[in-house]
């Protein structure tokens, strides 16, 4: 009986591990509220610092306006730097520059917590450098994102299952005192 309880205590655990374990599930526009917000993005690369963004939020679309800490690109392309090299002029977003100095590149954002390939041209250097970029949907402010249903799907069926092994364990114990 014991060998059993601890078997199902472990089903369990691995259970609440496997829901509780954070994947990246991509957010889209129409799971956020139109609107403006601050945001944070992950970027591949030190050498491409994102120290402000602001996600604009409009319909079925999303752009960011990204600020970099440094002034070392020209242009960015979304997408590899292969694909930087055959693309049109119209395909790049240039840098304005902010009072402080700064260079801002307004961008289409497809999703958030999912990987974009950007290239950044390196003005210095006068090559493209591959960047991955993550726009983190967990910086949103309470309030942006619209009702999600699935984390409360995956609680209450955790809920149900721990309730079912518990309800198994005691039948057994109590079929056990019996005997």
């Amino acid at each position: 009986m014991k060998r059993f309880i601890s078997v199902i205590m472990l089903m369990i655990m691995a259970l609440c591990l496997c829901s509780c374990e954070k994947e990246m599930t991509p957010i889209y526009a129409d799971d956020i509220n139109d609107g403006t917000y601050n945001i944070e993005v992950k970027s591949s690369s030190s050498m491409f610092k994102i120290i402000d963004c602001e996600l604009t939020v409009s319909g079925e679309k999303m752009t960011a306006v990204m600020t970099l800490s440094g002034t070392g690109y020209e242009k960015l392309f979304l997408g590899t730097r292969e694909e930087a090299d055959n693309a049109s002029n119209n395909q790049f977003s240039y840098f304005t520059e902010t009072d402080e100095g700064k260079y801002c590149y307004k961008i289409p954002v497809e999703a958030l917590d999912k990987k974009i390939s950007c290239a950044g041209f390196s003005i210095r250097k006068q090559k493209w450098y591959d960047r991955t970029l993550v726009f983190k949907a967990d910086t949103l402010p309470d309030g942006a994102l619209k009702f999600n249903p699935v984390p409360v799907i995956i609680i209450i069926t955790a809920a149900l299952l721990v309730i079912s092994a518990a309800m198994i364990i005691i039948a057994r114990c109590v079929k056990k005192r019996g005997k």
